[in-house]
């Protein structure tokens, strides 16, 4: 069977052109190391959600308000909080689980950290995979240097356990997400009732002077991006948010207290997921 040819020179320059690949480097601060290369088609992107949204337009929440509003102060901890934040979600009981537990884990049992012991959210999931997440009640998170570093209990352990994800048939109950519209599935995920882990570029003035006076972050680039990448959990969305023609945006769980607002949530808009701003998208099913 003939191999197709390789595209010419100018088509390859074409392409470049028209889908801008930005190249991430690990590790970067609040506590994500990424590592991947991003394709972004904002006129596709688009596109399709503006179809997505149009067969069912709508609003979903994942949780009732009020949770635990976690604060990871200074500790390189957002990805266990949210990966603790999706595993809350899935569960129908009201155990609030440790974050801390989660971060101890994969950074000193499994020992998948960078030098600064950012995570990447791959081995975090990997963590739920082979270890689980225990509750808050069996390894109670603090979060400073010393707490990040308490080896938990083997009741933890065996907590944990009763929450490790199984596989079914041949694959894990996780799907990255990483579409022409990355918007558009990430609101199908959250309709499904699938809580989904996003990693994005945080804008200049986070945590206390981003959001708009709505409680919101709709435009890519406004405030300008910054040296930092963080990890949230979105839990719901809403098509009517914002105004004019910027319009849906996705509930994030944040795991910097009550600085972005007082109940440790706001509003991501559309156009930020689905911009080069945001480079990880993970759902779990």
């Amino acid at each position: 069977m003939p191999r197709p040819p390789h595209p010419a020179p100018h088509e390859a320059r074409l392409l470049e052109a028209t889908t801008p690949r930005k190249a991430l480097a690990a590790p970067l601060e609040r506590g994500v190391a990424v590592g991947r290369t991003v394709a972004v088609s904002v006129e596709g992107a688009r596109a399709v959600l503006s179809a997505t949204v149009a067969a069912a337009p709508g609003i979903t929440s994942l949780v009732t308000l009020p949770r635990v509003v976690r604060d990871q102060r200074d500790t390189e901890c957002c990805v266990s909080c949210a990966v603790a934040g999706a595993v809350e979600t899935l569960h129908t009981s009201s155990d609030t689980m440790s974050p801390v537990f989660h971060y101890y884990v994969t950074r000193f049992v499994k020992g998948a950290s960078d030098a600064q012991g950012r995570l990447k959210v791959d081995d975090a999931i990997a963590t739920l995979i082979t270890h689980g997440i225990c509750r808050e009640a069996d390894h109670a998170s603090v979060f400073d240097d010393a707490g990040i570093r308490r080896s938990p209990a083997q009741a933890a352990f065996s907590d944990a356990a009763r929450r490790i994800l199984q596989r079914r048939g041949l694959t894990f109950p996780v799907q990255e997400i990483a579409s022409i519209s990355r918007a558009a599935d990430i609101r199908s995920h959250l309709r499904d009732g699938h809580p989904v882990i996003l990693v994005f570029t945080l804008p200049m003035g986070y945590p206390s002077a981003f959001l708009n006076s709505a409680n919101e972050w709709m435009i890519p680039g406004v405030p300008p991006g910054s040296s930092s990448h963080h990890c949230v959990l979105a839990v719901g969305f809403d098509d009517l948010r914002g105004e004019g023609s910027v319009r849906g945006a996705v509930r994030v769980w944040d795991s910097a207290g009550t600085r972005p607002s007082k109940d440790g949530t706001w509003w991501l808009g559309y156009r930020v997921l689905d911009s080069d701003v945001t480079q990880q998208a993970f759902a779990l099913t």
